[in-house]
C-alpha cells in the first residue's frame, strides 16, 4: 500500500514524499516550501495604529513592493465547483491544498505590478505554499481559462517550476478547480532581516463573486469580508515568536483566532455555496 501510494505521488510529479515508520502506523511528510507558523488576530483600527508604532520600533517596513511598504493585493482562489477547499477547510482534514494566483503592486502607483502562481498547503497544522512567480499577463490569461499559457512554461523549466505547474494541473484537470472568489485588500509588511518573523496588517478587505478578469489594484470590489473599520493581522514565524511580541499581546488582551478570508468571503458571497447549504439544509 504505501508504495503505491508513493508511486502514485511521483507519477503526479509532485514532491517527494518522506516516509517515516514507527509505534505501527506510516507517516507521509511532504516538503512545503515557505514552511512556518501563523497566528492570526481580527483587531479594530484604532488597536492597529498602536500596534503598528510600535512595531515601527523592532522591525523594517518591507519595502519590497513599495518605498513606504503599503501595497494592493488582488488574488483569484480556485476551488472546485462543490466547494472542496471550503468543507476540507471545514472538517479540518490533515492535508489539503488549494489554488491562488496574486497579484501585488499597482499600474499607476509606480510599483511595477507582479504576480504570482501558488498552491498553498496545510499539513498537520504546518503552513507552506509552493509558489512561482510569471508574467502578470500570463496570470491574467491563466485566470481568463488560457491554461496553456502556463503549460508553455515547462519546456527547460527547472524541477521545482515543473513540480508546481504539474500541481496546479492536477488540481484543475483531475480535481475540476476553477476560478471561484477573488479577494482584494490593502496591506502593510514589517519584518525582521532575516525574514524569519514577520507582522502583516491587511485592511479594506473585500471579495467578488462570479467570473472576472485578474487586474492588479483593480478597485471593482464592493463586498466586504470584514467591516472597513476592522483589521487583519498575521504573524508569521519560522521558529518560535519573539518573547517582546507575547508580551505585547498579552498586554493587548489579543486571542488568536482562526479566520480565512477565503472561507468567510464565501460564507458571506458566494451564491454556490449558499445553493449547497440550502441543498442539505
Amino acid at each position: 500500500m504505501i508504495s503505491m501510494l508513493a508511486g502514485m505521488w511521483r507519477k503526479c510529479n509532485l514532491p517527494a514524499l518522506h516516509l517515516r515508520q514507527g509505534a505501527g502506523k506510516t507517516v507521509f511528510k511532504i516538503p512545503l516550501s515557505l514552511s512556518r507558523t501563523e497566528y492570526k488576530f481580527v483587531i479594530s483600527v484604532q488597536l492597529r495604529d498602536q500596534l503598528e508604532e510600535k512595531v515601527r520600533r523592532r522591525l523594517e517596513v518591507d519595502r519590497g513592493p513599495g518605498s513606504e511598504g503599503v501595497y494592493p493585493i488582488v488574488s483569484q482562489y480556485y476551488d472546485s465547483p462543490e466547494r472542496d477547499c471550503y468543507w476540507e477547510k471545514i472538517r479540518r482534514l490533515a492535508s489539503r491544498r488549494k489554488i491562488r494566483v496574486r497579484m501585488y503592486g499597482s499600474e499607476t502607483a509606480g510599483i511595477p505590478p507582479a504576480a504570482f502562481m501558488e498552491v498553498k498547503h496545510k499539513l498537520d497544522g504546518e503552513g507552506g505554499k509552493r509558489r512561482l512567480q510569471i508574467p502578470v499577463d500570463t496570470a491574467r490569461r491563466f485566470v481568463a481559462g488560457e491554461h496553456g499559457v502556463l503549460r508553455d512554461m515547462l519546456p527547460g523549466a527547472s524541477r521545482s517550476t515543473r513540480i508546481i505547474i504539474n500541481e496546479v494541473f492536477d488540481l484543475v484537470e483531475r480535481c475540476g478547480h476553477g476560478p471561484a472568489m477573488q479577494i482584494r485588500y490593502d496591506r502593510c509588511a514589517y519584518t525582521t532581516a532575516d525574514l524569519n518573523f514577520r507582522i502583516t496588517f491587511d485592511s479594506d478587505l473585500v471579495c467578488r463573486s462570479g467570473t472576472h478578469a485578474l487586474l492588479p489594484d483593480d478597485p471593482a470590489f464592493s463586498d466586504e469580508i470584514l467591516a472597513r473599520d476592522m483589521v487583519m493581522m498575521e504573524v508569521k514565524s519560522i521558529g518560535s515568536v519573539p518573547y517582546w511580541f507575547r508580551e505585547w499581546a498579552a498586554a493587548a488582551c489579543l486571542c488568536r483566532q482562526s479566520f480565512s478570508k477565503y472561507c468567510t468571503a464565501l460564507e458571506r458571497h458566494d451564491p454556490t455555496l449558499r445553493k449547497i447549504r440550502c441543498a442539505h439544509t
